[in-house]
């Protein structure tokens, strides 16, 4: 009984591996899709205004941050603390910490462990945003919410200053796709904290970013630890996990929030409110076009997970032929696929 249902399981991850390859090849199309999708309502919602000038003037004065109230010199103070904060933490986290919780010794001389730390402590720094976000929103605590806002245009500045300064980003990305990211986090931190600083979407559409990113990441990087042990059928399974929600949250969920972010930029109408809507369609081509460069690293990571646990079960099956009474007893209790 066990060994049958343990077949039906990995009967049902592989058909989940192939659908997700097959859905991994067709995301970036979808992003595509969204993109334009997204710029058109956008376009519809300047040409076609759904509101009266003297309730948009109303809301326009409501639409500012609780805590810097629109002030330039009061955002640049937080995003400085931020930036020299991060700067202090995120290396000692990578250097330090981590370290000390995955021993460096597992890993082969070559594999390149500087990388390997800095992904994971951006894994932290993802969760940790994800959790102020998620706070934010329950408590609407608004110094909460401008500082989480404000983290990610400082993290990204630093990264971008430690590839100057040393040649070497934090996680070894190179400068153009640091610009890139770095444009994109400032266009929709500014949006968002001085555009319409009071949109829930706002706060969930960060969320979403923050919490795919360190659970797409977190599964890359547990894919690389040896100490894990992890079996082919469990990595395959991992991979089929991170497709499926990798899809389900950057395009998916992105593209909900998008849209209802940007008819509360309509709803709330400030008085920059044409900028407030290229500030979030940046944002979004941005995020776009991070699906499609990525996703087809992820697919090629699930198809050669798919590779090699056939292999390992051609393998098996080789073995097991060879050894008639092993067979005749049923799988051996250390199946490597369990």
């Amino acid at each position: 009984m066990a060994i049958t249902s343990l077949r039906r399981i990995r009967a049902k991850t592989v058909r989940s591996a192939v659908a997700s390859v097959a859905l991994g090849e067709r995301l970036p199309n979808a992003a595509y899709v969204a993109t334009g999708a997204l710029l058109l309502f956008s376009l519809s919602l300047i040409l076609f205004p759904s509101q009266d000038s003297s309730a948009s003037r109303e809301l326009a004065g409501k639409a500012t941050c609780k805590v810097c109230h629109g002030r330039a010199l009061l955002g640049l103070r937080s995003f400085v603390l931020l930036l020299f904060t991060l700067s202090g933490v995120m290396p000692w986290l990578k250097n330090k910490i981590i370290p000390q919780i995955v021993d460096r010794k597992q890993f082969e001389a070559s594999f390149n462990l500087d990388k390997y730390y800095g992904f994971a402590a951006q894994i932290l720094y993802h969760f940790v945003l994800s959790g102020c976000f998620a706070t934010a929103i329950y408590t609407s605590d608004n110094t909460l919410y401008h500082l989480a806002t404000l983290a990610e245009p400082a993290y990204c500045t630093f990264d971008i200053l430690l590839l100057l300064f040393t040649g070497v980003s934090f996680t070894h990305w190179q400068l153009k796709p640091l610009l890139v990211h770095h444009t994109i986090s400032c266009a929709c931190c500014h949006a968002l904290m001085y555009g319409i600083p009071e949109s829930m979407y706002g706060k969930l559409l960060q969320l979403v970013f923050h919490l795919s990113s360190g659970f797409c990441l977190g599964i890359a990087n547990l894919l690389q630890t040896p100490s894990l042990k992890l079996s082919t059928l469990q990595r395959l399974w991992l991979q089929v996990v991170s497709m499926m929600f990798w899809a389900a949250t950057r395009v998916g969920l992105v593209f909900l929030l998008g849209i209802c972010t940007l008819m509360d930029a309509a709803r709330i109408h400030p008085a920059q409110y044409r900028q407030v809507m290229v500030e979030l369609n940046a944002a979004a081509i941005g995020s776009f076009a991070f699906v499609v460069i990525k996703t087809p690293i992820i697919t090629r990571a699930l198809q050669e997970a798919i590779q090699e646990y056939q292999q390992d079960r051609r393998d098996l099956e080789v073995g097991l032929n060879q050894s008639p009474r092993i067979w005749s007893r049923g799988a051996p209790s250390g199946d490597p696929m369990i």
